[in-house]
C-alpha cells in the first residue's frame, strides 16, 4: 500500500490550535501592530506545532502587495450593479490591480459573512461593496478591519469612504419635469422598499409634490419589467384622472408603455410616462422614453479611483454624489396639449 501525505496544516487549523479568529492569524502573518504581543506569540506557536507555512496568498499578504481588490456585490443581473462591477475591473486592471467579485445575498449575515472570508484569505488590499441593502452594508463596515472599504450608491454616509448617485434630486428632477408639463396628477411607480434608490427617489417626488401643494400617490413596484406591464395592464390611470406617470426605472416603465399601447391608451396624448435610467434600448422605446440618467460607468470608476488612492496612502478630495440628468424624449408632454 503506498503511504498518502497527511494534510498540510491550513489557516484555520492555526486558529484552532491557538484559540483566536483567523483573522487574527491573518494579522500575525502581516505583522499587524494592533496583536497583542501574547496573542501573537500564541499564533506563532500554534503555527509551529502544525508545521504551518503560508500560502503565496498569505505571504503577499505579508507585504501588503497582492494587487487584489475584493468586490461583494448583490443584484448583479440588473444593469446598474453589473455595470458598475464592470467599469471597477477595467479601472482596477489599468493601475495594476486585479479584481475578485464575490455574489452574495444581502439579506443573510451568514453570506455576507462567506463573502469576506473568502476575499480576504486571498489577501485582497481593499474592498468595494456593490449592494443596495443598508444592514449588508452596515454588516460589511462592522466586520471588516484594516483594509480600506468602499462603498457604492448604497446612501452611506458621505463622511465614509462612499460614492453615490443622489437618487433623490433625481427624483425630484423627473416630478418637477412633469409639474413645469403643467400636470399636477402624477402617481409614482416605486421599486422595491429595501433599496436605498427606490426610497430615496419616492421621497424626492412626494417632497416635490408636497413642495406644489399636490397629494402624491404611490404604487409599490419593483425593478422588473413585468411589473411595470402588470400595473399598466390592471390600472386605468386615464379614467381615474391621472396625466402623468414617474416609474423609478426603466425597465418598468418599457413593460408600462407596453401595457398602455395593449390598452389603446395614447402616450404622451393621453398620458406622459418617465422613467429612470437611461438604458440604452429606452431611446428606442415606442414612444422613446423620457428619463432620468444616471452614469453607472462613471460611479464605478469613482469608486475604484477612491479605492486605489486609500490604499496608496494617497491625499485626495472628498467626492460629492453624482446628480443624474433629464433626458427628455417623446414620451412627456404639455398638459394643455392633451
Amino acid at each position: 500500500m503506498v503511504a498518502t501525505n497527511p494534510r498540510q496544516a491550513n489557516i484555520y487549523d492555526v486558529a484552532r490550535l491557538a484559540k483566536v479568529s483567523h483573522q487574527t492569524v491573518s494579522r500575525v502573518i502581516n505583522n499587524n501592530s494592533s496583536i497583542r504581543p501574547e496573542t501573537k506569540t500564541r499564533v506563532l506557536k500554534a503555527m509551529e506545532a502544525l508545521d504551518y507555512r503560508p500560502n503565496q496568498a498569505a505571504r503577499a499578504l505579508a507585504s501588503s502587495k497582492t494587487k487584489m481588490i475584493g468586490i461583494l456585490a448583490s443584484d448583479t443581473d440588473f444593469t446598474g450593479p453589473a455595470s458598475m462591477v464592470h467599469e471597477m475591473e477595467r479601472a482596477a486592471r489599468e493601475q495594476g490591480y486585479f479584481v475578485v467579485s464575490c455574489g452574495i445575498d444581502p439579506t443573510d449575515n451568514q453570506s455576507v459573512r462567506e463573502g469576506i472570508d473568502h476575499l480576504q484569505r486571498l489577501g485582497i488590499e481593499g474592498l468595494a461593496i456593490v449592494t443596495p441593502h443598508a444592514n449588508a452594508v452596515e454588516y460589511v463596515r462592522a466586520t471588516v478591519s484594516g483594509i480600506p472599504v468602499v462603498t457604492l450608491d448604497s446612501m452611506y454616509r458621505m463622511d465614509e469612504l462612499a460614492v453615490s448617485v443622489d437618487n433623490f434630486a433625481g427624483g425630484v428632477t423627473a416630478t418637477q419635469h412633469l409639474l413645469d408639463l403643467g400636470h399636477k396628477e402624477i402617481v409614482h411607480i416605486s421599486g422595491p422598499k429595501d433599496w436605498f434608490e427606490s426610497t430615496t427617489r419616492a421621497a424626492g417626488y412626494t417632497s416635490t409634490m408636497l413642495n406644489a401643494n399636490l397629494v402624491p400617490r404611490v404604487i409599490d413596484g419593483d425593478w422588473e419589467i413585468s411589473t411595470g406591464y402588470r400595473i399598466g395592464s390592471e390600472i386605468n390611470f386615464v379614467e381615474k384622472g391621472i396625466t402623468a406617470v414617474f416609474l423609478a426605472n426603466d425597465r418598468m416603465a418599457l413593460g408600462f408603455l407596453h401595457a398602455m399601447r395593449q390598452r389603446g391608451v395614447s402616450v404622451p396624448e393621453q398620458l406622459s410616462v418617465i422613467g429612470f435610467d437611461d438604458l440604452e434600448e429606452s431611446q428606442y422605446a415606442y414612444p422613446p422614453l423620457t428619463t432620468v440618467r444616471q452614469d453607472f460607468r462613471a460611479l464605478g470608476e469613482r469608486a475604484m479611483q477612491l479605492l486605489l488612492l486609500e490604499i496608496k496612502g494617497t491625499a485626495y478630495k472628498k467626492l460629492d454624489r453624482l446628480v443624474p440628468e433629464l433626458v427628455v424624449r417623446s414620451s412627456t408632454a404639455r398638459l394643455a396639449a392633451l
